[in-house]
């Protein structure tokens, strides 16, 4: 099932917020293509790490910006010590579990943990001002059911988890990455879909939004063909009706750009083959 924004009429930058200092949204062109020898020659290389960008753990300096000092809610998968990572595998392990990869600016996932306090959620951000901001925040308001990670959630994903673990996974707006050289960065690739779809639990949900309308269709193609993923029923979209808009979402909004979401969700026990 599919959600649309306001149709479009201008495109404009942003004024940098004086309260953030961040830099102003832009919008990219709505034209969208792929090198399909370049991404098909990535993909061989997936395991490998090919597309990871600089989240990728193994890849990082040790001189890197630190993370809120343990026992903050923060990790990094290869550098947080033991202790660390034994109490975010407790804490992924004590309610049901929402992930946000590419948390951005932390509006949605912010908002939606403290309206949610008997789930748990993981947000990935690998921009860590970004990441930094988040972890203040939550700090600020008190959440105890949310950890941070400016790693790349495609490495850390599937070491982290057993499958069928996640209740909803949210991907908002992911960077298109248009320049072919960039292109194997790309979240959404038949790998990637198949490693999400086996950590979502049985009727677990995936929420996906974009403003780019080919990487939409792309996105909607990868998800329909996976034989486990099927569009999601009303009452499911429901649930989020009245979530917050992230700031990506704001910014199309205000300038009348148009976005859509996809709702998937994981086929349940009795329907799988």
């Amino acid at each position: 099932m599919l959600q649309s924004g306001a149709p479009c009429l201008f495109a404009i930058r942003m004024p940098i917020d004086p309260r953030t200092s961040l830099p102003p949204y832009q919008v990219g062109p709505d034209q969208f293509e792929t090198d399909a020898a370049r991404m098909q020659q990535a993909l061989t290389r997936y395991d490998e790490g090919k597309g990871l960008i600089r989240g990728d753990p193994r890849q990082r300096p040790r001189w890197l910006h630190p993370l809120p000092a343990e026992p903050a809610p923060a990790f990094r998968l290869l550098q947080s010590s033991p202790e660390q990572l034994q109490r975010l595998h407790a804490f992924l392990a004590a309610a049901p579990l929402e992930v946000e990869i590419g948390s951005g600016r932390g509006e949605f996932i912010l908002d939606w943990a403290a309206r949610h306090p008997q789930h748990h959620f993981l947000a990935f951000e690998v921009r860590w001002k970004l990441l930094q901001r988040i972890a203040r925040k939550a700090e600020k308001a008190g959440l105890a059911n949310l950890w941070v990670s400016d790693d790349d959630a495609r490495y850390d994903l599937p070491r982290l988890l057993a499958p069928d673990s996640i209740a909803a996974c949210h991907i908002l707006f992911p960077d298109p990455w248009w320049k072919p050289k960039h292109q194997p960065r790309r979240l959404f690739t038949p790998p990637f879909v198949a490693a999400l779809a086996r950590l979502l639990r049985p009727g677990g949900l995936l929420r996906v939004a974009t403003d780019v309308p080919g990487y939409g269709a792309h996105i909607a193609q990868l998800l329909h063909d996976h034989p486990h993923l099927h569009p999601a029923d009303p009452a499911a979209i429901a649930l989020y009706a009245a979530a917050l808009p992230s700031s990506r979402q704001a910014f199309c909004d205000e300038i009348g750009r148009p976005y859509t979401f996809y709702y998937f969700t994981k086929s349940s026990l009795l329907e799988t083959p």
